[in-house]
């Protein structure tokens, strides 16, 4: 990084001051710029990003036990907190679950149902009559895998229910998608799209250009996974967004995907593990 770009990183510290233990990636992040448009553009995003670190993220955490003791409206003995994933493979609502274990127990819910796997909570549902269901993840990009565990809930529950849902964080596109079929449903920190609805036309339009030229430094295939898949995040989320653990697939892949275009492994500025992503 040139002079100029230390300073720009200096002055970005006092507003995200996850980055100072990141200065390695940052100078890896910058110095593979080409043009001093993009390196505003990275700046100007980074302005902007919510980054959640372990004592943030304990202290959200708090906020949805209180939401689901005080204020979902459930009692425990017919109520299970649900994950999000359908198979064996971990989550980032597998994650949340087992950190919220100790903080309901300490508020008096270590009755609670807590139940990892989706397909599982609908079994319950059916067989131990817990009707009433609190659907927990960290982040909600387009909405999609949410409709898709509604659609499996409504197909498969032989019984009446309820659903409510809170999540760390999220687009506010796919939380519009998805909150009308909630009885209730909260979002702790939402999201708008990190360039279109940050920029007016013309910027809009230059700051799309810039973003594409940087990922066209980056590998377009790694095994099966297609970078135009994840371009300007999944679905075209326009995450600027992570906690301390995994990195959502909703975030611009120049700040997390692992291999450029010479398959070389990135000192990325964020880590995302996901199945298939490695060489």
């Amino acid at each position: 990084m040139t002079k100029e770009d230390f300073k720009n990183y200096f002055e970005l510290l006092p507003r995200q001051a996850w980055l100072a233990e990141k200065e390695e990636q940052m100078i890896s992040l910058i110095s593979s710029c080409k043009y001093k448009s993009q390196k505003k553009l990275l700046f100007e995003l980074l302005e902007d990003f919510r980054y959640v670190d372990y004592k943030l993220f304990m202290r959200y955490l708090e906020d949805i036990a209180d939401y689901i003791i005080n204020e979902s409206g459930f009692d425990i003995d017919n109520t299970q907190i649900v994950g999000m994933v359908m198979d064996s493979n971990p989550d980032s609502s597998q994650w949340i679950l087992q950190f919220l274990k100790p903080i309901l127990t300490k508020k008096g819910w270590n009755n609670v149902k807590i139940t990892t796997e989706f397909h599982r909570a609908v079994r319950k549902l059916n067989k131990e009559g817990l009707t009433n269901l609190i659907l927990i993840d960290e982040f909600i990009g387009t909405g999609q895998s949410v409709d898709g565990r509604l659609d499996y809930l409504e197909k498969k529950a032989n019984e009446e229910y309820v659903i409510n849902a809170i999540f760390l964080s999220g687009m506010e596109d796919g939380i519009n998608n998805v909150k009308t079929r909630f009885n209730d449903f909260r979002c702790l920190i939402p999201l708008k799209k990190g360039i279109s609805d940050k920029y007016d036309s013309p910027e809009k339009e230059e700051a799309i250009k810039q973003m594409l030229e940087l990922e066209n430094q980056l590998l377009p295939v790694i095994n099966k996974k297609k970078l135009t898949d994840y371009s300007f995040g999944f679905g075209k989320a326009e995450a600027l967004y992570s906690s301390y653990g995994n990195a959502p697939n909703s975030l611009f892949p120049f700040f997390w995907w692992p291999y450029d275009v010479k398959e070389t492994l990135r000192n990325s500025l964020l880590i995302r593990n996901e199945e298939g992503l490695g060489l």
